[in-house]
């Protein structure tokens, strides 16, 4: 693939990830604020009419809504995230030379950014089921989101490698 092929390639990949970075956040936001304002409502115990809505029949308990914003509060922020370290790494494909060793760095945050969001899911399934009267703890394996993981942390030594190859090039006369 020539660069400049390469080059609008990354150009088009950075649009889609800044395009899903802005989507999430303003999703999140919209579901965060609806969040806050029913566990606003129901600590308060007085209903909370915006326009129209009123918001005073509660359909869930405190311990889910609190579980549901905190994962949502988790996943959100774990998606700007990624997408802010993908954006980083496009730059650099973008300017020719990706094997730096910054991208083996984003590549781990990216991995750990990942591995966090799924144990934040498995706490909050467990404490849901424990704090909830009737709930029942269902925890469920994520094979894609683990995979992902390894694959993320596999990706990242070979840009460490490729970035010292590189290096040892650069000395050899």
């Amino acid at each position: 693939m020539s660069t400049n092929a390469g080059n609008s390639m990354a150009a088009i990949m950075t649009v889609l990830v800044t395009i899903v970075m802005w989507m999430t956040a303003l999703i999140g936001a919209i579901v965060i604020l609806a969040g806050g304002v029913e566990l606003i409502s129901m600590l308060s115990g007085n209903p909370i009419s915006i326009g129209a809505v009123k918001i005073d029949d509660h359909d869930i308990t405190l311990q889910e809504l609190s579980a549901g914003l905190l994962g949502a509060i988790v996943v959100v922020a774990a998606v700007i995230f990624v997408c802010l370290e993908l954006r980083k790494i496009l730059a650099t494909l973008t300017a020719g030379d990706p094997f730096v060793p910054d991208n083996a760095v984003r590549l781990t945050r990216i991995a750990i950014a990942i591995a966090v969001t799924q144990l934040m899911r498995y706490a909050i399934a467990l404490v849901i089921g424990l704090s909830v009267e009737g709930a029942k703890i269902q925890l469920s394996f994520d094979l894609i989101a683990w995979a992902s993981v390894a694959a993320l942390f596999i990706l990242s030594q070979v840009f460490r490698e490729g970035t010292r190859l590189r290096d040892e090039e650069k000395m050899t006369i």
